[in-house]
């Protein structure tokens, strides 16, 4: 990818608040599209490194991840009035363990496998578990990783956590109203 920040930057406002239909709208929706696709080959090869030291780990799970999809961007770029390059969860991973005793199992048996590697690193992590995240009492772990200077989102959390978000996800649809 040889698109600069500012760049980078200028299709995320250009999406965000489109103005006329022009060439220059076009090829920054080009870039815009660019920037988001460049996160899946950072994003896969964590998620795989991620499932291979997920059979040391013994205890039951499910990861996915995903690329988020524009709409979603821009929505959240609108929302929180930030720059495209100051998102971090375009490239997504997920891991659901049964218990909220796993959650903090995992992640530090995570923390631990990161320090031996060098292909990525934890930045940080926020734990939306014990008050909720706002006031949408959404819960979670999330670590911030970088590879590669990609800052990717690892989501941890228990089944009942993954359900309450889920269904938080399919109401505001239905209502048409971000509850999250």
């Amino acid at each position: 990818m040889n698109l600069s920040k500012s760049r980078i930057d200028k299709a995320g406002r250009s999406l965000a608040s489109p103005k006329e239909l022009t060439i220059e709208s076009l090829e920054l929706e080009e870039d815009f599209d660019e920037y988001r696709i460049s996160h899946l080959e950072p994003l896969s090869l964590t998620t795989l490194e991620l499932q291979s030291w997920l059979h040391e780990y013994g205890g039951s799970y499910y990861i996915a991840q995903r690329v988020k999809r524009k709409p979603q961007i821009v929505r959240k770029l609108r929302r929180l009035s930030v720059r495209l390059t100051q998102l971090q969860d375009i490239g997504g991973c997920r891991i659901i363990v049964e218990k909220n005793e796993d959650v903090d199992r995992l992640i530090s048996f995570i923390k631990e496998n990161v320090s031996k590697s060098e292909t990525f690193i934890v930045k940080r992590v926020t734990d939306y578990r014990d008050k909720g995240r706002d006031e949408t009492g959404y819960r979670s772990a999330h670590l911030l990783l970088d590879r590669g200077g990609f800052s990717l989102e690892l989501q941890i959390r228990s089944r009942i956590q993954h359900y309450w978000s889920e269904s938080i996800e399919r109401t505001s649809v239905i209502y048409g109203k971000h509850l999250k």
